[in-house]
């Protein structure tokens, strides 16, 4: 487990360089290079706290140093998510509040360590449990909380964000955050994990101190690794796609339920006749933004229409003309010789996956039952 510890902190040193070394940062790379570099952090005091262990407890100062610094994951982390699934994202004061458990826990071991000496060493060779049972429940409770709540709470965010991203875009496929939702519950499963090996430790006494810190900073050097490669892989929306709308003024806009006038039915019939017209629903890319603009009116606006007049998002208003548009294709006799993905993309979509999902809502059949049911076959 050892090497595995070192290996871990080589990732996050090689993450954070190429985090720090991509052209166009954005406040999202910096936020995720301070959680690689303290994951890495973490896993390297670890590894000095395992060999002070071995060699007699020689420094003083490296006694449980980790412990205050594990408070930080489950903040920076959560931060990083609003950085990516806020479009104008900006850091606040308020945020500073994340670090009073840090503190607190810093300033208990600093006592302990450099007024109270004796209890600290007694502490190291015996383990938290056996020696002081409050500080440890306390600590390691405290611990718990702060990395699954955390965690909880920035799988809420990406839920709340997925759920957006369907009242502005047809296709959410890459953009979705699925990666960063994987990684949550990833981390939520480990952490709960790691938290209840060392609370049922300290009762029952199972393992030695070390080999529970061995096995949760070997979980923690994983998921350095995969957090490190998708963030890196993925990014954020909002730095790689171009979006020329404000979306948080639009939500707000919706929310509020504004009053259309007697032109919104004027308006919902020039909208149908376009859709059936121009077909904008075949260019995979089509989003808000660039539908509004083909029709000359606000994206807040076209936001409001399809949410109170046609009580669909413009994920499902969109795919809906998709899916009649792959059902035509599918009965044209020229198509005969075209697969079924060739038919889905020729309809709009650029995702199989999507298509797959969407049609079978909408349909309750599959696209190939569809498919050999009009078809004949």
């Amino acid at each position: 487990m050892i090497g595995l510890l070192i290996i871990g902190v080589f990732q996050a040193v090689l993450l954070v360089l190429l985090l720090l070394t991509k052209r166009n940062k954005s406040v999202s790379d910096y936020i995720l290079a301070c959680y690689l570099v303290l994951s890495g952090l973490l896993i390297f005091l670890t590894y000095l706290e395992i060999w002070n262990r071995n060699n007699d407890l020689q420094h003083l100062w490296l006694i449980n140093l980790r412990t205050p610094f594990i408070l930080l994951i489950g903040p920076v982390l959560w931060l990083y998510v609003k950085s990516v699934t806020e479009q104008h994202f900006r850091f606040k004061l308020k945020y500073l509040l994340t670090l009073i458990p840090f503190l607190v826990v810093l300033t208990m071991f600093t006592a302990r360590n450099y007024f109270q000496p004796e209890m600290a060493i007694t502490a190291a060779r015996n383990s938290e449990a056996s020696t002081n049972r409050f500080s440890f429940f306390f600590i390691t409770g405290l611990i718990a909380i702060s990395n699954v709540g955390y965690t909880s709470w920035g799988l809420v965010l990406i839920s709340r964000y997925k759920k957006v991203l369907k009242a502005f875009f047809s296709s959410t496929e890459k953009i979705n955050l699925d990666w960063l939702q994987f990684i949550h519950i990833s981390a939520l499963i480990a952490y709960t994990g790691i938290s209840g090996m060392y609370i049922v430790n300290g009762f029952f006494q199972i393992m030695s101190y070390q080999v529970l810190q061995q096995a949760g900073y070997s979980i923690a050097a994983l998921l350095v690794l995969v957090i490190g490669f998708f963030g890196l892989r993925k990014g954020s929306i909002f730095t790689s796609s171009n979006i020329d709308f404000d979306i948080e003024k639009a939500i707000e806009t919706e929310e509020t339920a504004p009053n259309l006038t007697s032109e919104e039915e004027v308006f919902v019939h020039r909208l149908l006749e376009f859709m059936k017209a121009e077909k904008p629903h075949l260019n995979p890319a089509i989003n808000l933004e660039l539908l509004s603009r083909k029709l000359k009116v606000s994206p807040e606006y076209l936001s409001a229409i399809l949410n109170s007049r046609l009580n669909q998002s413009f994920f499902d208003f969109i795919n809906h003309y998709r899916v009649e548009e792959f059902k035509r294709l599918s009965k044209d006799p020229g198509k005969k010789n075209l697969t079924l993905i060739s038919l889905a993309y020729d309809s709009g979509f650029n995702s199989k996956a999507t298509f797959n999902r969407v049609f079978k809502r909408e349909m309750n059949c599959t696209p190939s039952e569809y498919y050999s049911r009009v078809s004949g076959n």
